[in-house]
């Protein structure tokens, strides 16, 4: 019998793993009224950004488009969308509202903050209500879109966490699901090995296109990624080169072709083993995956890394006993055991393809119970 997960199914699309209400600030200046909304509504989540007033062009596009795609995730069942004012509010109204989801919007002008407030709360309180009816039902682990992350990486990231979170990826790309790797700057010094696994030539060169352009702006600003790599806190874990650290980040992604390259919060048009071009901090990562679709996220960390996404349950996976044992409160899946008694990559990540169908049933992960999660679309351009 294939392996299920208990999720909720929305029409046609994907079945979400967890059933909010998204509040969402469509500007900054809307941040403290989306907070104040979502504290006093049981069931939400408040995604706040950064900027929006004053980016323009691409940069703008990028901020609106991956705000919308955090609305439409699988696992929002409704939005409510706080703005200034009702032409930037609509923007991303009408990029979430082909998902079919209720989407509603409440404005800080003219009537002020008191009073968008207190009609954002009965609004969200109406729609936490119509999505509590809802009920879980069988879903095939194919619903699933799952992104792989690392962070805080050390000599046990790239021989336990990481592999362990390739095999799990495989199982379920061997499932029918999907999965997204990112942080185009992990891949520089392995990203020849990577390409060679892409389906054909256009997707092959479209992801050495996206590492080889990161890598050039980066020089361009006076950086050498291949020296300032790895990070300080990747040297204190015993990384030396940059090549080492990719090739421990790309473990992440087993063993699978690569079949798609995407933008910063895109989403995959098909199934399989996907590639997005995004920065590797954490926040803006996690941001960028949640927008692109998915449902939950497997975070590996070598010294530790607690942060998770607001919309997509982030699973953290350790193989350094020495991590798992002083940030327990924030590690769900650990897998010391490869080092401390030789237990085996592949069943250990059996076991995490499993967790990944019970949190996707509901069970739930440090950094949702502790809210240890956060929101950071990336910027591309400065404003105006």
């Amino acid at each position: 019998m294939s392996k299920t997960f208990l999720g909720f199914r929305r029409g046609h699309g994907p079945a979400g793993v967890r059933n909010g209400i998204a509040v969402i600030s469509v500007m900054d200046n809307c941040n403290p009224a989306t907070r104040a909304i979502a504290q006093a509504v049981d069931a939400t989540l408040a995604v706040t950004t950064s900027f929006v007033r004053g980016q323009f062009g691409a940069d703008l596009e990028f901020a609106l488009d991956s705000l919308a795609g955090l609305g439409r995730n699988p696992n929002i069942a409704g939005v409510l969308l706080v703005g200034l004012e009702e032409s930037s509010t609509e923007e991303v109204a009408r990029r979430i509202r082909p998902a079919g989801k209720p989407v509603e919007v409440v404005h800080l002008q003219p009537n002020g903050t008191i009073e968008c407030v207190a009609q954002g709360t009965r609004l969200a309180a109406r729609m936490v209500l119509q999505a509590s009816q809802m009920r879980r039902q069988p879903c095939p682990m194919s619903d699933l879109v799952m992104g792989v992350e690392c962070g805080g990486s050390d000599t046990t990231s790239g021989l336990s966490c990481n592999p362990t979170i390739g095999r799990a990826a495989d199982r379920l790309i061997d499932a029918g699901g999907t999965v997204i790797i990112s942080e185009t700057s992990e891949f520089i010094g392995a990203e020849h090995l990577f390409a060679a696994r892409a389906v054909d030539a256009t997707v092959r060169q479209a992801f050495l296109n996206a590492v080889q352009g990161m890598e050039a702006m980066a020089v361009a600003r006076g950086v050498d990624m291949r020296d300032s790599q790895p990070a300080p806190d990747n040297k204190r874990g015993g990384l030396s080169t940059v090549e080492e650290k990719a090739l421990g980040a790309l473990a992440k992604a087993g063993k699978s072709p690569l079949v798609g390259v995407l933008g910063y919060g895109q989403a995959p048009a098909r199934k399989g083993l996907h590639f997005m071009d995004a920065p590797s901090g954490a926040v803006e990562n996690l941001t960028g995956l949640a927008a692109g679709g998915c449902q939950l996220i497997c975070f590996g960390t070598g010294v530790g890394n607690p942060i998770g996404n607001m919309v997509a349950p982030t699973i953290k996976i350790c193989g350094n006993v020495n991590t798992v044992h002083s940030m327990r409160d924030n590690i769900d899946f650990d897998v010391s055991a490869i080092f401390e008694s030789s237990a085996r990559i592949a069943d250990l990540g059996d076991q995490l393809y499993d967790y990944v169908a019970e949190v996707g049933s509901g069970t739930r992960i440090s950094s949702e119970i502790l809210n240890i999660r956060e929101t950071a679309v990336s910027r591309f351009e400065r404003s105006l």
